[in-house]
């Protein structure tokens, strides 16, 4: 009997040893396979091989910038990873006086995963690599949504349709500036309404197109200018405000460039000034994206197209990328994701959306979910300081117009 407690003892005692011998090798697996080292070494191999292709061996300053939810001890893991593969391809990080090229890493991510972006800067000539990251593994239980959010305000409505509207500074007053058909209006805020201090007639001498467009400008010497087909509104330089318009077809500011608007129709000949090299083809409307060198330019062509130009080479949108894009876009300058985000119209069951879009190198990638309205949106352009997107709404319901603000929050 005591052999057989004795055998029953030891069996249960070898069995608990090896129990915890498993759990010992088994939980140090899943803490190896935990470590940073271990989570991003395949994307940061990846990238470092797609740097290496640009630049070839040499010397290199780099820096690396999050952008995205991947937790910030995370960071020196992946610039290790980075580091250690462009060692092996020949490829020694300096100090920025002693690099031959400079490499600029943004840890970004959309709708599909993580988006590693390098620029590889040689002289005056940069170029892009682009690795997509997928969520899988340990990660995925961190942020899945959309990297960004759009939020709307409404600013005003009235009867007649809106054109563009603008918040002004003139001394220690603030104007609202709205911008229609027959006038240039001003507004002063009493904190729960705006109202009317002065209307401006609109004169002109020729027939405005069916689909009227408008648009509000900083002024150069000025507070402000308002465009519309052949005509130029413009305001004073300080208070008591005035407004005086004259007959013109005067290129219209579309952001660093300005552009000859067909005054007999609704949309841009193609003509900037003073230019972004190659000439482009006609469009509704345009948006600037900044690079280091250079700015990447976004058409929506008259022949439904969303065509893009580095003022070198135009070429295409892809189907898959744009396809339902509306013919109305505005970029808009902020601290989220690579700075600018791309705000597109969406044309739904009697209703638009606006969905906000980066580029990091030619193809625009989603990163935000719709912002719905319940009616049309009839105009779209970023607001004077660059900042935010006016969009204007038809309330069929009500029969009016109502402007909003429309600003990008960055997701934490």
């Amino acid at each position: 009997m005591r052999w057989a407690d004795y055998n029953s003892r030891q069996r249960m005692t070898c069995k608990k040893q090896w129990i915890g011998l498993l759990l010992l090798v088994f939980g140090a697996a899943l803490g190896y396979a935990a470590t940073p080292e271990s989570t991003w070494a395949a994307a940061s191999a990846k990238l470092a091989k797609e740097i290496a292709n640009i630049s070839g061996p040499g010397t290199a300053a780099l820096t690396v910038k999050n952008q995205s939810s991947i937790p910030s001890e995370d960071l020196p893991a992946i610039r290790r990873g980075i580091e250690a593969q462009l060692r092996v391809d020949g490829i020694q990080i300096r100090s920025a006086e002693n690099a031959a090229t400079t490499i600029r890493i943004t840890l970004s991510e959309n709708l599909q995963g993580w988006l590693w972006i390098a620029e590889v800067e040689q002289g005056s000539d940069t170029k892009i690599a682009l690795v997509p990251v997928p969520r899988s593994g340990g990660v995925a239980a961190m942020q899945v949504g959309p990297s960004m959010t759009l939020k709307k305000t409404l600013v005003y409505s009235q009867a007649a349709a809106i054109l563009d509207f603008a918040t002004v500074h003139a001394g220690s007053e603030t104007h609202l500036v709205v911008l229609d058909e027959s006038n240039v209006s001003l507004y002063r805020s009493t904190g729960t309404k705006y109202e009317l201090e002065q209307a401006f007639p609109i004169t002109h001498s020729r027939p405005f197109p069916r689909d009227l467009r408008g648009r509000l400008a900083i002024g150069k010497d000025h507070l402000f200018d308002a465009y519309l087909p052949g005509v130029i509104c413009s305001s004073g330089v300080s208070t008591p405000i005035n407004v005086t318009c004259r007959e013109s077809d005067d290129p219209w500011p579309l952001g660093p460039q300005k552009a000859l608007f067909n005054s007999a129709r609704d949309y841009f000949t193609g003509a900037l000034l003073p230019g972004i090299g190659k000439p482009v083809s006609p469009f509704f409307t345009a948006a600037d994206l900044p690079r280091s060198n250079y700015t990447l330019w976004i058409f929506t062509g008259t022949d439904g197209a969303v065509r893009e130009s580095d003022g070198v080479n135009e070429r295409r949108v892809s189907a898959m990328a744009s396809g339902d894009w509306g013919s109305d876009l505005a970029a808009v300058h902020d601290a989220c994701g690579l700075g600018t985000q791309l705000l597109v119209t969406a044309v739904g069951d009697g209703a638009d959306s606006l969905r906000a879009f980066e580029v990091p190198d030619r193809e625009p990638v989603l990163v935000s979910a719709p912002l719905s309205f319940d009616n049309s949106i009839t105009a779209l352009w970023t607001s004077m300081d660059g900042t935010d997107a006016n969009a204007v709404v038809h309330n069929t319901t009500g029969g009016r117009y109502e402007a909003y603000s429309v600003s990008v929050a960055c997701n934490q």
